[in-house]
This record gives C-alpha cells, sequence and structure tokens, in this order.
C-alpha cells in the first residue's frame, strides 16, 4: 500500500470496532472522528468500508487518519448530504 493509500483511510480496527455505519446512499456515510489527542472531527464522507473521499469543508484532510481512535455518527451526519460546493479526492485505490 501507498503512503496515498493509506493517507486516506480511517483505520480498519476502528471501522470494524465502531461500525457498521448508517449509509446515506449505497456504500456511503457520513461520520465523525476523534482523534488520539482528543481532537473531533465532524462531516467526513466515507466510501465503504474505510476510504475518506471528502470532508465538508475542506480541500485536504486537515490531519493524520492514522490518529483516529474513534468514529461514530452524530444526529447532524445522519441528516448529511453532500453538494456541488463539496471538493472530492481521488479514490485512494489503483486505477485498473
Amino acid at each position: 500500500m501507498t503512503q496515498a493509500q493509506s493517507y486516506l483511510e480511517i483505520p480498519i480496527d476502528v471501522v470494524q470496532r465502531d461500525g457498521p455505519f448508517v449509509e446515506f446512499k449505497q456504500d456511503a456515510a457520513f461520520v465523525s472522528v476523534e482523534l488520539a489527542d482528543g481532537r473531533r472531527f465532524d462531516h467526513l464522507l466515507v466510501l465503504y468500508p474505510n476510504y475518506i473521499i471528502a470532508m465538508k469543508g475542506e480541500s485536504v484532510l486537515p490531519f493524520d487518519p492514522k490518529q483516529i481512535r474513534r468514529a461514530f455518527q452524530t444526529n447532524e451526519d445522519l441528516k448529511l448530504r453532500s453538494s456541488s460546493d463539496w471538493i472530492f479526492w481521488p479514490h485512494p485505490w489503483p486505477k485498473k
């Protein structure tokens, strides 16, 4: 796995422990995360099972996902939908 691939992933052990998450669309869910230092980030768009493909209001991921210690969904996450002003990041898997 390349660094670019791992950069956009919630650690799989966190997803397996804290999920499954309610999907707003097939294989897509909004989640919030808490880092090891206690900081919290909301509104990450996650593509099954753990690929972070966007974050509301951000053009790049503002933290190292290896620091994620908890993933969860808030009531706001469950009501959220992406819009045309979101910046979607390249898929982290190789193209076939």
